[in-house]
């Protein structure tokens, strides 16, 4: 019998295309403050935490980061969640993961609220074994942090069959600090060189392939 394994995934930008909505909130929360920001600017900024980004990529601090969070929040709660678009054979993937006994988990930096509620919508949340996100006051964004807690709440402690899946090295990194296998998407927001320089140990270019490196089995989408 095959051996379980706990499959954590990220969401943004490796579940679903949220950059439509993210972009518009980021623009929200900046334009307070006189700010622009190009698309390519605000590539960077999808997958850290807001907090994080709004400090180190636009240089505000203090309050202001306080008042752009929740600027973006304010608006993302509204509209901004709803503009996203799952990934063509997403699902397909979670059913071929899960049809071979695996625990299914999802580690985002995105508030754990969000999430929930994004994967209620999209009707993937029956798939999630754990969900594990961030607290809406930044704690809790650490991909190492997430992985382990995932770990934790699902009682599983073989990290040599714990993998996450993510599409930005802060995915990767977070795998390699937790001791556990990472899988690099090329389909989200990064190359496939941001992934191999952070030390992927596996690249995928489609959920099809996601699937097919943890089952062993090719699935049709």
């Amino acid at each position: 019998m095959t051996e379980q394994k706990l499959v954590l995934f990220d969401l943004d930008g490796t579940l679903f295309d949220t950059s439509e909505g993210i972009k518009l909130c980021y623009r929200h929360g900046l334009e307070h403050f006189g700010i622009s920001a190009t698309d390519s600017e605000l590539d960077r900024v999808i997958g850290p935490s807001l907090y994080d980004s709004y400090r180190d990529y636009f240089g505000l601090r203090g309050d202001d980061i306080l008042q752009a969070v929740r600027l973006y929040r304010e608006l993302y709660s509204a509209e901004g969640i709803y503009r996203l678009r799952m990934y063509d054979g997403v699902e397909e993937m979670l059913q071929a993961v899960g049809r071979k006994g695996n625990l299914i988990g999802l580690a985002t930096t995105k508030p754990h609220v969000m999430a929930d509620k994004i994967l209620a919508f999209s009707g993937l949340k029956q798939y999630f074994d754990v969900i594990c996100g961030a607290n809406l006051d930044g704690s809790m964004s650490d991909k190492f942090q997430l992985i382990t807690t995932c770990m934790m709440k699902c009682e599983f402690s073989e990290r040599s069959r714990v993998y996450m899946i993510g599409d930005r090295f802060y995915d990767i990194e977070g795998a390699k600090t937790a001791g556990v296998h990472s899988i690099g998407v090329t389909y989200g927001f990064a190359s496939g060189e941001e992934l191999t320089e952070a030390g992927a140990e596996f690249i995928a270019d489609s959920p099809a392939e996601v699937a097919r490196l943890i089952t062993g089995e090719q699935i049709k989408i």
